[in-house]
């Protein structure tokens, strides 16, 4: 009964938040839920567990958060974003517009810029190319999001925490399993293009196209306006801002503040002949941030409930009690691992947890450690991305859609092409990496 009471707090969550509840009443009462009938005292675990939860993310997101959002704005307004999408339509065309910002999204990812920071960026730029394309802004999330959270994290050698984390469990590095890694990546962006096209073209066909309220469109009438005066800047100015902000963090080591603040003040520079209405761009970050912060805290904070609820312990007990159980270990690792993201809503969480109970007594088995290794990654990427996963939060929120217009998409690319990628992967390992005898 405990269980079923954490799945039920978490479909409370899905049922309000796509009946447009405010995500952070729709968490309250999933949190009170979950307190009430797993028998905890519910003022205490409002106030302390949740809120402690709540906190820590905005202690460890805000400052994050708001440079993403100027940044983001300063390339609004300046029209860097908007030469990027012009280069990007302009090199591709309208068809292959999905296509860029996916890839584009991935390079960041592969560079080791958060995801967080990458939705910030990336978020102008696909706008704007939606806008030329006339694709529907509900794609918007699903198309940053694939970018981001999914096939990249698959290949060998990149730099996300997810790729590391096994490293300090195993005797492996970030290239392990390259051959595994990059056939479900590729397998992965495939079969997300092709959903992503798919969708386009049907919202063509039912002549559905590109809708923006009235704030939007203020702003991307003055990128239409800098265009049509031949006044934005180079593609090689707009793009620098974000490489700069790649390097920094990743060449020179420093924090992901000052790799934010290196580049708004280099777009600035380079683009300063577009910077108007500073004060009305740090007012309107700010909004744009902590609204944003808010709900990813409000269902990040979830979480620490989830983990203080008996039934989690009954849950993580009996998915690692079922894992030696016998069976085929590859699979009964991947299994294990993206069900304790999903309980986690976190990859790294999942996979940490996993590693820690399972890699020694499965290498003892006989199980390469470089097959695990690889597995425990693309397992992480699956049921990480459920509703109460703050990067899905983060992606609607700054993509302004809601989890009705967004989300199952969101869940297409992010969930269900994952675990099909997941799927191939054991596959694969079973037949390439053969438990030694």
């Amino acid at each position: 009964m405990d269980m079923i009471v954490i799945l039920l707090g978490l479909v409370i969550l899905l049922f309000l938040t796509l009946k447009k509840v405010p995500v952070v009443y729709a968490a309250a009462v999933s949190v009170i839920f979950i307190a009430l009938f797993s028998r905890l005292p519910v003022i205490s675990t409002v106030t302390d567990t949740y809120m402690t939860g709540f906190s820590g993310f905005v202690k460890s997101a805000w400052l994050m958060l708001l440079l993403g959002a100027i940044l983001s704005k300063v390339m609004d307004v300046t029209g860097a974003a908007r030469s990027i999408a012009s280069f990007i339509i302009g090199k591709f065309g309208a068809k292959f517009a999905i296509p860029a910002v996916v890839i584009a999204g991935g390079l960041l990812t592969y560079g080791g810029v958060s995801s967080f920071v990458s939705c910030f960026a990336l978020y102008p730029i696909t706008l704007a190319v939606f806008k030329k394309a006339n694709l529907p802004r509900y794609l918007i999330p699903a198309t940053i999001g694939a970018g981001i959270f999914t096939w990249v994290t698959m290949l060998p050698g990149n730099p996300q925490v997810q790729n590391i984390i096994p490293s300090s469990f195993l005797p492996t590095n970030a290239m392990a399993a390259p051959v595994v890694g990059t056939v479900c990546g590729i397998f992965t962006l495939v079969m997300i293009l092709l959903y992503l096209s798919y969708e386009s073209n049907k919202a063509k066909k039912n002549e559905i196209g590109f809708v923006a309220d009235e704030d939007t469109l203020k702003v991307l009438k003055k990128a239409d306006e800098l265009e049509e005066n031949g006044n934005l800047p180079h593609v090689v100015f707009a793009v620098l801002p974000i490489v700069c902000v790649a390097v920094v963090l990743n060449v020179f080591k420093l924090d992901i503040s000052v790799a934010l603040l290196s580049g708004i003040v280099l777009c600035g520079v380079l683009c300063y002949k577009n910077l108007t209405g500073i004060p009305q761009i740090l007012t309107d970050s700010i909004s744009s941030a902590a609204v944003t912060t808010i709900n990813a805290s409000a269902i990040v904070a979830i979480g620490a409930v989830v983990k203080a609820a008996p039934g989690f312990e009954k849950m993580v007990n009996g998915i690692l009690d079922f894992s030696k159980s016998g069976g085929n270990p590859l699979i009964i690792f991947g299994i294990a691992t993206t069900l304790l993201c999903g309980l986690n809503a976190s990859g790294t969480g999942g996979i940490s947890t996993t590693l820690l109970v399972l890699a020694e007594p499965f290498m003892a088995m006989g199980v390469n450690a470089e097959i695990m290794h690889r597995i425990g990654v693309i397992a992480s990427v699956g049921l990480d991305s459920l509703p109460h996963s703050g990067g899905i939060v983060a992606v609607l929120q700054i993509s302004g859609v809601s989890y009705k217009e967004g989300y199952k998409h969101l869940f297409m690319v992010t969930v269900v092409i994952t675990l099909l990628a997941l799927a191939l992967a054991l596959m694969l390992g079973n037949i390439m990496y053969p438990i030694a005898v």
